[in-house]
């Protein structure tokens, strides 16, 4: 088992599994939601674009002229995100190799859209975030993130996620959460599966930390937003003032 806890090794077990035990159901959700708060807006910021399963939409939802800034610093991710953007042909995507506490755009943005990734980052490193990325938006530039689970530390016991099947094999993953200190330990178990024999596994070990809903609602009005009431469920959005 690869035990990454200071998160250096990025998605370098992940990245293969990824597309493949990602929730249907919930990639259509936030797509979904997107597409109610985000479409139209001119100029995006991606944050932590992985393999680009939300880049799609924000690219389906630019008017004309409109851009992409797709931010991610894990290279074996960054692979999959640029195939993917290829095979669309000629999208408005500029990738940026860079993390999101150095990345930078030209010109204020519309909005910067954070999806399966604030758990990386420390309490001290969504202060900087926040400095960095509020400033940069429009007024009334949306800031626009996934709801955290769990919203507190406590231990989440082994779970499994159905994944998709390829040809002969299928893919899961069983993800459980240890508590250490204020913040959780995930462990993440990737399987490989033909017909009734486990062909293979790999597991991850990665910190997370916890951010729930009231404190990122603290954190954002200090740096200058005002929650969106009505934002889609299983999303938290603000607006600058």
């Amino acid at each position: 088992m690869m035990t990454d806890t200071t998160g250096a090794s990025g998605y370098a077990v992940n990245a293969q599994y990824y597309d493949l035990i990602f929730p249907s159901a919930h990639r259509d959700a936030m797509r979904a939601a997107l597409g109610a708060l985000v479409s139209g807006a001119s100029r995006v910021v991606e944050i932590g674009s992985g393999t680009g399963l939300f880049t799609e939409a924000l690219v389906a939802g630019l008017p004309a002229g409109g851009e992409v800034f797709a931010v991610e610093p894990a290279p074996v991710m960054r692979a999959a995100l640029t195939t993917r953007l290829a095979a669309l042909g000629d999208p408005p995507v500029t990738v940026l190799p860079d993390d999101a506490l150095t990345a930078d755009v030209d010109g204020p943005v519309d909005a910067v859209v954070m999806l399966h990734v604030l758990t990386h980052f420390s309490p001290a490193d969504r202060q900087a975030l926040w400095r960095r990325w509020v400033p940069r938006l429009r007024s009334d530039g949306l800031v626009v993130v996934d709801v955290q689970a769990p919203q507190e530390p406590v231990a989440v016991p082994a779970t499994v996620m159905p994944g998709r099947a390829l040809g002969r094999r299928r893919y899961d993953s069983a993800a459980e959460a240890a508590v250490d200190g204020d913040r959780l330990v995930w462990t993440v178990t990737y399987r490989v599966h033909e017909g009734d024999r486990l062909i293979s596994e790999e597991s991850v070990s990665f910190p997370s930390f916890v951010a729930s809903d009231e404190v990122l609602h603290a954190e954002l009005r200090e740096a200058g937003c005002e929650p969106v009431t009505d934002a889609p469920a299983g999303v938290l959005a603000w607006r600058r003032r």
